[in-house]
């Protein structure tokens, strides 16, 4: 399993918008916002590619997004 630190960069002012979206999608879980232009949030997931799709998934939740990126990336025992 691996788990992701990703960070959201967002249009000022945006974040905590994006950060109740971000709440809500499953396999994530959200660490916390800046109140401003960036979201913090941490996924679980099977497999690399996996990443790859909640990345572009997270890309196109919200056109107030401008950048998605992960921060770490660890394996875990399941």
């Amino acid at each position: 399993m691996l788990v992701a630190g990703v960070v959201i960069e967002t249009l000022p002012g945006r974040a905590p918008a994006v950060a109740r979206r971000v709440g809500q999608m499953k396999g994530l879980t959200l660490f916390g916002s800046d109140g401003d232009h960036q979201v913090v949030a941490v996924s679980r997931l099977r497999g690399g590619a996996k990443l790859e799709g909640l990345l572009e998934a997270l890309g196109a939740l919200d056109e107030a997004i401008l950048r998605v990126e992960p921060t770490t990336v660890n394996e875990e025992d399941e």
